[in-house]
C-alpha cells in the first residue's frame, strides 16, 4: 500500500511532535542531538547503501570526532573548515563541531583553488578537514595548489597566507597519504586520548546557544560569496519549524542529492529529522539514474529537491521501471512548472507537495506553501509566513518571523496595497550579519533589524507572496523596468520548453535588452521565430527578449540556483555587447 494512503493527518504529525516537545527549549545542537539520538537510539538515523547508521552509532561517531578536534589542538569558538561532498562524515562533523563550541564552516566542493583559498583564508579557519577525491573531483589538488607549503610532517609547516590554520586532516577512501596532511585514521586516534569527562566539561562550557555555529557561505549568483553568521538556536528553530510545517511523520525517511554544506538540506533535511527520529538519506553527488535506485533501496518516503533535480528524475527512462514508495517531496530555490508538480503527482505517485522560500541569511526557509494548498498556490506563489510552532514568537502570531514590502530605492515601507516590493524580513532565524564585513552588514540589515532580502515580492489579496524578480535583475528597456520572472514564467508555457531564464544586457539605443537563455525538454525544440511569435502576442513589445540562447545546461551555484551574472556574461561575449558596454560606459 502505498505510504500515502496510510500517513497520519497533519493534525495528527503535529499533535506528535506536541507531546515529544511541549514547549520551546534554548539549546545547543549539540545538546538536542545528545537528547534527541537518546529518544530515538536504535532507529535508523542516516542511510547509505553502503553502510546504515543508528542514531547510537551516529551519537558514538560525533563523540569520537569532537575529541579528535579537541586532540588537535582546536579551540572554543575557533573556525573549522570542511571540504567533503555529502557523505555522512560531513553531517557527524558537524554536529561534533557545534558540540565543543566552535564554528563550522562547510565548503562547496565544486568551488575551484582560488574561491577555496578566499573561504578559509577570509573565515579564519585553525583546520581544514577534507575528502581527497570523489569520483572525479580531486579535492585535494585544489589543497595542495592553495597550500604548497604542507609538506614534511603534520604540524611542521605553516602557511604566511593563512596565518590562523595550522592543520589539515584528509579522510582518502583509498588509503592515501599526503605530506603534511593527518591522514583520516590518525586523526580519529587521537581522540583516544580524551576522556569522556573532558568532552562533557568542553560540552557544558559550550552550551550557550545564541553563540554563532556556523559560517555559511552564500552561493554567489552575483559575486564574490559573503559568510553569513547563524547560532545554534537560529538552526534548530528553523529546524523544528520545517518538521512542524510540512508535517514530518514519525521515522520519516528524507532522501536528497543536495549538497549538505548549504542551510538547504542541513536544516529543512538533517535537522528536522531529529526532531520525528527520521532517516536521512544522502547522495554524495547527484545522478539521477543512481538516485532513482537509491529511492527504492532506502524505501524513501521524501525528497528534497530542486526544480532541475526533479526534471532530471521525471525525464529519467528508468523511472517507469523502480518500485517507490513516495509521498511528499519539496521543490524549492527557482520556479517549479505547472508541468512538473503535475508529473511529480503521475509519474512518481507524491501527494504531499510544497515549495517556499528562503536565503542563508534566514536559516533555510522563511516561508512555505502550506501543507495540502492547490497546485495553483504552489505553481504560482512561494507560500506565508513560516509558522514556528511552539519554538515561533507571540508577537509575531506564532511565526518565526515577520515580513515587509520596501521601496528598494528609498528602504520605506510600503503601504499594504502596494503591487510590488523588495521584501524585508526580520525574525529569530534572522543571521547576525556577515562575517567580517561590517559595511555589507550594514547595509542589508537596519538597526531594527530587518534584513533587506534583494528579491522583489508581490503580495495577493489572500496574503500569499509570488516572487517578482531580484531587485538587481530587474532591468529597463527605454525607461520602462522588466521583471524577468513575469516573462520566463509565460514562456515556460510553451510545449517544448524546459526552463528558460531571461537577464538583461546593454544595448545601444534601448539602454538594455532581453536575452533569453532557453533549455527544451528532452526530444523537443523549436526556433527562435517560433518563440518570438509565442512572445509577441502575450505580452508589451518591449518585453520581448532581443536575444535568444539554446542551452542544455544552466550555470548553477551547488544550491541550484541559476548564476544570472554568468549568463550575463556569456551573452556579453556571443553577442559582442562588451563593447557596447564599454562605449557606453567610457567618457
Amino acid at each position: 500500500m502505498n505510504p500515502a494512503q496510510t500517513a497520519p493527518s497533519l493534525e495528527q504529525r503535529r499533535a506528535a511532535l506536541a507531546r515529544r516537545i511541549p514547549q520551546w527549549t534554548r539549546l545547543s545542537i549539540g545538546d538536542w542531538f545528545d537528547r534527541l539520538a537518546a529518544e530515538f537510539s536504535e532507529r535508523e538515523h542516516i542511510y547509505t547503501p553502503e553502510k546504515s547508521y543508528s542514531y547510537a552509532a551516529s551519537r558514538q561517531l560525533v563523540d569520537r570526532l569532537a575529541k579528535s578536534l579537541m586532540a588537535l589542538g582546536v579551540q572554543r569558538r575557533d573556525h573549522v573548515a570542511m571540504l567533503f561532498p555529502t557523505v555522512p562524515e560531513l553531517a557527524f562533523l558537524q554536529l561534533a563541531v557545534a558540540k565543543i563550541g566552535c564554528v563550522c564552516v562547510p565548503l562547496n566542493e565544486r568551488m575551484g583553488a582560488v574561491d577555496l583559498a578566499y573561504q578559509v583564508r577570509q573565515s579564519d579557519s585553525v583546520c581544514l578537514l577534507a575528502m581527497d577525491h570523489c569520483e572525479d573531483r580531486h579535492y585535494i589538488d585544489k589543497i595542495q595548489h592553495m597550500l604548497p607549503e604542507m609538506q614534511g610532517a603534520p604540524g611542521s609547516w605553516r602557511a604566511e597566507s593563512f596565518p590562523r590554520l595550522h592543520s589539515v586532516v584528509v579522510q582518502s577512501p583509498s588509503g592515501a597519504q599526503y605530506g603534511g596532511a593527518v591522514d583520516w585514521e590518525a586523526f580519529l586516534q587521537l581522540g583516544d586520548g580524551i576522556s569522556d569527562e573532558a568532552l562533557r566539561q568542553r560540552q557544558e562550557a559550550s552550551s550557550y546557544p545564541d553563540e554563532v555555529v556556523l559560517i555559511c557561505y552564500t552561493s554567489g549568483t552575483t559575486g564574490n560569496p559573503k559568510g553569513v553568521m547563524v547560532t545554534h538556536d537560529m538552526l534548530m528553530r528553523s529546524a523544528y519549524s520545517a518538521a512542524y510545517s510540512q508535517g514530518l511523520i514519525e521515522g520519516e525517511r528524507i532522501a536528497s542529492p543536495l549538497p549538505l554544506h548549504h542551510m538547504f538540506i542541513y536544516v529543512e533535511g538533517f535537522l528536522a529529522l531529529l526532531f520525528v527520529g527520521g532517516t536521512y538519506i544522502p547522495q554524495a553527488l547527484f545522478d539521477a539514474g543512481a538516485f532513482l535506485q537509491l529511492l527504492e533501496q532506502s524505501q524513501a518516503t521524501r525528497i528534497e529537491s530542486v526544480p532541475t533535480i526533479a526534471v532530471a528524475l521525471l525525464n529519467h527512462p528508468d523511472l517507469p521501471q523502480r518500485k517507490l514508495c513516495l509521498r511528499a517531496m519539496k521543490n524549492a530555490a527557482a520556479a517549479t512548472p505547472l508541468w512538473v508538480w503535475e508529473a511529480l503527482q503521475r509519474d512518481m505517485g507524491i501527494t504531499e507537495m510544497v515549495t517556499g522560500w528562503g536565503m542563508t541569511e534566514t536559516s533555510a526557509a522563511a516561508m512555505y506553501t502550506p501543507f495540502g494548498a492547490s497546485l495553483e498556490v504552489i505553481t504560482n506563489t512561494v507560500g506565508l509566513e513560516k509558522p514556528g510552532g511552539v519554538a515561533g514568537l507571540e508577537e509575531f502570531g506564532g511565526n518565526l518571523v515577520e515580513f515587509k514590502l520596501i521601496d528598494p530605492s528609498t528602504k520605506e515601507e510600503l503601504p499594504p496595497d502596494a503591487p510590488e516590493g523588495e521584501l524585508a524580513v526580520r525574525g529569530n532565524i534572522v543571521t547576525r550579519g556577515y562575517y567580517k564585513k561590517p559595511i555589507e552588514t550594514g547595509e542589508a540589515i537596519d538597526k531594527d533589524g530587518w534584513l533587506r532580502t534583494g528579491d522583489v515580492f508581490a503580495r495577493r489579496s489572500d496574503g500569499y507572496y509570488l516572487i517578482t524578480g531580484r531587485a538587481k535583475d530587474l532591468y529597463k528597456i527605454g525607461g520602462e523596468l522588466v521583471a524577468p520572472k513575469e516573462i520566463e514564467e509565460m514562456i515556460c508555457q510553451h510545449e517544448t520548453i524546459n526552463q528558460v531564464y531571461i537577464c538583461g544586457v546593454p544595448d545601444e539605443r534601448m539602454g538594455e535588452v532581453g536575452a533569453a537563455f532557453v533549455q527544451f525538454k528532452a526530444g523537443r525544440s523549436c526556433t527562435e521565430d517560433e518563440l518570438t511569435s509565442f512572445v509577441q502576442t502575450r505580452v508589451a513589445r518591449f518585453k520581448i527578449p532581443k536575444y535568444w540562447v539554446f542551452v542544455e545546461d544552466f550555470p548553477m551555484t551547488a544550491s541550484g540556483k541559476v548564476q544570472k551574472f554568468l549568463l550575463r556574461k556569456l551573452a556579453s561575449e556571443k553577442f559582442g555587447l562588451h563593447e557596447i558596454r564599454n562605449h557606453t560606459t567610457s567618457p
